[in-house]
């Protein structure tokens, strides 16, 4: 007998809705093909019972696997309700079609013309449509539990970790300020650089602590990073960070865009005789969100990142599943990566 965990491992499969569906219309054709068997026998009605098994596959499927992903997700009701009519349309035809040929050979004296077959077979196929959307929601509902799950556990261990290794930040911004009234009141570049660290400490301590954030506060962030960058480089790093959101309230995860920021201020080049730069931008209009990062980089280099990679990459296919895309090129002495999220 199976355990509970092997159970739960079949209701979770990716492979349920595939299940479901055969078993569902593979029982449900072979009680329409009754008839056939009566009149002409079990091995007369294999050809049939695939046959219209392959009408039902080709209904599910095309609106599983190409509609509801390429327009119904993507909020295009309108032209997923016109896809959608137009499958029906055509999987009525060829049923009523080849319905009408299985018909003539078992029932030669009493043939209907094709049009007869139209009313059923479009309700037909309009309530097997219907299932298999439901079907379809509801692993899709199934998996977002699980990746809630997954994104829950993640977040307690981060917290775990983020106990162990904390330090009192009050005392730390005690600290900081305690040294920014010694810094001299004319070395005015020296308190500027303190202020926009300390707005980086308060944000990872106290803002950046949450599920989301609004884009702005994000936005800000880099530029404080960006500033302290430039700061502290060499006057031959050439530094261009680009902002341009039209909607400083939307909300996203917080530190996604920053990890790629400090892989390549990390990896860029340095050399006096050589074209050293960072190039950010950060644009968002409507739901969608992109981000790039271009510099510099030595051939010879690795420049994978480590961990932060890892984790950010981890991070998206959790909390952006199917919502975002993730490209990464490497060509000559240019290391790009394009980060486009639907928020």
């Amino acid at each position: 007998m199976m355990n509970d965990n092997a159970v739960q491992r079949i209701i979770g499969s990716r492979y349920l809705f595939h299940i479901l569906v055969w078993v569902v219309y593979g029982t449900y054709i072979f009680l329409g093909l009754q008839g056939y068997i009566v009149k002409k026998g079990w091995g007369f009605a294999i050809a049939p019972f695939f046959n219209f098994l392959a009408l039902v596959a080709f209904l599910v499927y095309v609106n599983a696997l190409v509609l509801i992903p390429k327009l119904l997700e993507r909020k295009k009701v309108a032209f997923y309700i016109i896809s959608v009519l137009l499958l029906v349309v055509v999987n009525t035809h060829l049923k009523s079609v080849c319905q009408q040929y299985w018909d003539k050979l078992v029932w030669p004296n009493d043939v209907m013309p094709v049009p007869d077959y139209y009313r059923w077979n479009f309700f037909d196929s309009f309530w097997s449509l219907l299932i298999s959307t439901l079907l379809v929601y509801s692993q899709k509902w199934n998996e977002q539990r699980k990746r809630v799950k997954n994104i829950e556990i993640a977040q307690l261990e981060t917290e775990l970790k983020y106990l162990r290794s904390q330090v009192n930040p009050h005392f730390l911004f005690n600290g900081l300020n305690t040294i920014y009234g010694n810094i001299d009141i004319d070395n005015q570049k020296a308190r500027n650089v303190l202020v926009q660290f300390s707005d980086l400490l308060r944000y990872n301590l106290y803002e950046a602590d949450v599920d989301q954030v609004e884009l702005g506060r994000e936005a800000d962030y880099l530029e404080n990073y960006v500033a302290l960058q430039k700061a502290r480089s060499n006057p031959n790093l050439n530094i261009d960070l680009d902002i341009n959101i039209q909607n400083r309230s939307v909300k996203i995860a917080p530190l996604i865009f920053v990890v790629f920021v400090e892989n390549a201020f990390k990896f860029i080049t340095r050399e006096d005789n050589t074209d050293n730069y960072v190039k950010i931008s950060l644009r968002q209009s409507a739901d969608r969100i992109q981000f790039e990062c271009i510099n510099s980089f030595e051939e010879t280099g690795s420049i994978e990142g480590g961990i932060g990679l890892t984790n950010v990459r981890r991070r998206l296919e959790l909390l952006y599943k199917d919502r975002y895309t993730l490209t990464i090129t490497k060509e000559e002495r240019n290391y790009s990566v394009k980060l486009i999220l639907s928020v």
